[in-house]
């Protein structure tokens, strides 16, 4: 307390007092209550803290005419190159952006199709599979009934093989004609969608199943290209806009230098 204040005066007020009030415009600073307009003495003496008396005066800076003038140019330059650039480099992403999306759209119809394709592929191998196994069954029922004719012939006399062996006889019941309707079916529809794969094919999936790297590459390509081609014909434009608000700010600078001159 005796560093912060150098003096220490003796607590002077009458015992009636009930606040200790600051003079005009001032307020009291204490050691644990803080910032107060008016200090009781009895809690002062409980807490036994120390408090002084300050003046608070707010912040105050001061610019001079041409200060404020230069600041709010500056400002306003610095505003509008802001937003240009912004909307320039949005612009350039956006461009960029928009080419990849266009060179992926290309090349993702072209590998739908390649993948319907191939799952046509695979059925008509099965096809072809089940088939030959049917005609393999065909063949096999073919020369088990020639084989029980002919041993219908030979077991005549004992009315037939069945009652040679005293078995009932069995019956063959053929279900291949549902196979072949089925096959059948399967076949026209997979000719139906080749033909409507090949009506819908345009001229960039033939070159890409053509020549599937070319178009790879060319694609690959297109997207720089097409930035490239942007910035050649709306970078003049640009530009010039640039120069044209650099050279107004210019001449705003320069009128209100020679003004306060």
């Amino acid at each position: 307390r005796r560093v912060i204040c150098g003096t220490e005066y003796e607590n002077t007020t009458s015992p009636g007092a009930k606040w200790a009030i600051t003079a005009e415009d001032g307020w009291w600073v204490c050691s644990k209550n803080g910032l107060t307009p008016c200090l009781s003495p009895a809690v002062f003496q409980s807490n036994k803290e120390y408090c002084i008396q300050v003046m608070i005066v707010p912040r105050i800076l001061y610019h001079p005419a041409e200060t404020m003038f230069v600041y709010w140019e500056m400002r306003h330059q610095r505003t509008k190159r802001e937003v240009l650039s912004s909307l320039t480099i949005a612009m350039i992403l956006g461009i960029a952006g928009v080419s990849t999306g266009v060179s992926a759209l290309v090349i993702q119809p072209s590998q739908l199709a390649a993948l319907r394709a191939a799952v046509d592929e695979d059925i008509e191998r099965l096809e072809q599979s089940i088939s030959y196994l049917e005609k393999s069954l065909s063949s096999l029922s073919e020369v088990v009934l020639q084989n029980r004719r002919g041993l219908d012939l030979v077991f005549l006399q004992q009315g037939g093989v069945c009652a040679a062996l005293g078995e009932e006889c069995c019956f063959y019941a053929d279900h291949t004609g549902i196979v072949k309707d089925s096959l059948a079916k399967v076949r026209e529809g997979l000719e139906r969608r080749k033909r409507e794969r090949e009506a819908r094919q345009g001229w960039f999936e033939d070159w890409y199943n053509r020549s599937p790297w070319l178009t790879t590459m060319i694609s690959s390509f297109v997207g720089p290209l097409v930035v490239i081609l942007l910035i050649l014909i709306f970078g003049p434009i640009i530009l010039n806009k640039l120069v044209q608000l650099l050279r107004g700010d210019y001449v705003k600078i320069m009128i209100l230098r020679q003004r306060y001159e």
